[in-house]
């Protein structure tokens, strides 16, 4: 099971450095990665809406759940509000110009606001599947779908900010390992006896941070640049993880 839980979380550190590989191999427009963006975000609200939140609600109450998922959007919210942007794949337009050659002034707070969200990612992964193996593999395949595109548009930031290749790779490896990182923190608790009580409320929360990210993914596309292109991708991400979820239920 560890040893399972583990090659899941370097998979979804293997997807994100393929997309910030395919920066050097690949020209990616703006309604490229906006498909894929919108396709991840979807991949992600499908898991908070039909694994995340319907396993904690088997353990907690409404009022507990509720509480769960708001501590969660808004944590992401101060941290992006106040701190940095937990995630550069959150916008294709967000990350402009202006903000890529500030790169190397905003280069510590954003890997660390980065870290933390791919931290947050691998806590997911082991506590899903420590709790329920086919309900795992839905909240898997939304992380793997996230990273790809995630690691494009940091790759991305930092080919614009005149990085070499050796660095983005280094730098992408260095920020998603912390998926690892958090699988292992996962594990630990759950080892250590950790009350599942408390794991369905991180669970609640991780799900809360989820609906954060698919907001806020799509919405700035939605008002600025292609609106059906954005829908008809999130759509088919949620779509990807309730055809999964219902397949291996």
């Amino acid at each position: 099971m560890v040893l399972l839980i583990l090659f899941k979380s370097f998979l979804a550190l293997v997807s994100a450095l393929l997309g910030a590989g395919s920066t050097f191999i690949f020209k990616m427009n703006h309604k490229k990665l906006c498909i894929l963006i919108s396709i991840s975000a979807g991949a992600l609200l499908g898991a908070a809406a039909f694994i995340l939140i319907p396993e904690s609600s088997q353990r907690l109450s409404i009022l507990e759940i509720l509480l769960s998922v708001l501590s969660g959007y808004l944590l992401f919210w101060i941290i992006s509000r106040y701190y940095s942007h937990v995630c550069p794949a959150c916008s294709a337009s967000h990350f402009d110009e202006k903000t890529t050659k500030k790169f190397s002034e905003i280069f510590l707070t954003l890997f660390t606001a980065l870290a933390f969200h791919s931290l947050l990612d691998g806590v997911a992964i082991s506590a899903g599947d420590l709790q329920n193996n086919e309900e795992q593999s839905s909240i898997f395949l939304a992380i793997l779908t996230h990273k790809f595109p995630e690691g494009l548009a940091l790759a991305s930031l930092m080919l614009g900010a005149g990085m070499t290749r050796t660095k983005i790779i280094s730098y992408t490896f260095l920020v998603e390992a912390t998926t690892i990182l958090g699988s292992l923190i996962g594990i630990f608790l759950l080892k250590e006896g950790f009350s599942f009580y408390w794991i369905n409320i991180l669970m609640a929360h991780i799900a809360g941070g989820f609906i954060y990210l698919a907001i806020h993914a799509v919405m700035g596309e939605m008002l600025r640049n292609h609106k059906t292109l954005v829908v008809v991708s999130l759509l088919s991400g949620l779509f990807l993880i309730f055809f999964v979820h219902t397949l291996v239920d």
